[in-house]
């Protein structure tokens, strides 16, 4: 797979090729981030339930940090943002959604738009129902981004991943 330093050599640096590319490599990755790292979140679930989606987010972004260095990208806050500026108002209890969003920013510190990533987690045991998605938004003030990740997504009717294959 080309590298997120070759894609924005290819692409440009665009938001949109951005987390076009960081989709691909979470499609490719999260299920198996998940299941060689299940028995670290089993413990964190039942130390901390939530806490342990928080560990799985580190393990799946922390690839994707480390392309941002190599790119010369600095996102703010880290991929995939903070708890505190995140939003949770969506799905059932067993297929709960909270969406993050970190600021893209270039070399010369430029913001780019902001990456706002759709978790997906069960609240009744531990579970990831689908894999998680991003999508591209323009907006890179804290209080429009607030603003814009309680719209829905643009990829609400895509073809979704859910663990083990297929829709829900």
């Amino acid at each position: 797979m080309t590298s997120l330093s070759e894609t924005i050599g290819i692409e440009g640096g665009a938001i949109e090729a951005i987390a076009a590319y960081f989709q691909r490599c979470i499609d490719r990755e999260w299920e198996e981030i998940w299941r060689r790292n299940l028995p670290e979140f089993e413990r964190a679930y039942a130390k901390g339930g939530d806490s342990a989606y928080g560990a799985y987010c580190m393990k799946l972004f922390n690839p994707l940090m480390s392309e941002c260095r190599e790119a010369k990208l600095v996102p703010s806050p880290r991929l995939p943002g903070s708890f505190p500026h995140s939003e949770e108002h969506w799905g059932a209890p067993e297929n709960r959604e909270r969406r993050f969003w970190s600021v893209m920013h270039d070399a010369e510190g430029m913001a780019l738009g902001a990456l706002v990533t759709r978790i997906f987690h069960d609240h009744t045991r531990l579970r990831l129902p689908r894999a998680p998605r991003i999508y591209p938004i323009r907006e890179t003030e804290p209080a429009a981004i607030g603003r814009s990740i309680l719209l829905p997504p643009p990829d609400d009717d895509d073809g979704f991943a859910e663990m083990g294959g297929g829709k829900p």
